[in-house]
């Protein structure tokens, strides 16, 4: 785990690992369950805002202006 909250995992074969050869494992998740890769601008959300509950009934694909107006909210 990360000092942001989220978790990481190592995969240099990933189209979108960082420089470290890491992805976000909500992002690996959502992967799986939908059989591609995201785009760019699709965002996972964490529905109960808890950042490492990596559930797939805890994850949501937002663009990411849906995601801004989300939090955005009073």
């Amino acid at each position: 785990m990360h000092s942001d909250g989220y978790i990481y995992i190592k995969d240099r074969s990933h189209p979108f690992s960082d420089k470290q050869g890491y992805v976000l494992e909500h992002r690996i998740v959502m992967e799986k369950h939908i059989g591609r890769y995201l785009s760019k601008n699709e965002i996972i959300h964490h529905m109960n805002e808890v950042k490492n509950d990596n559930r797939i009934e805890n994850l949501r694909i937002m663009t990411l202006s849906e995601h801004t107006i989300l939090h955005n909210k009073s």
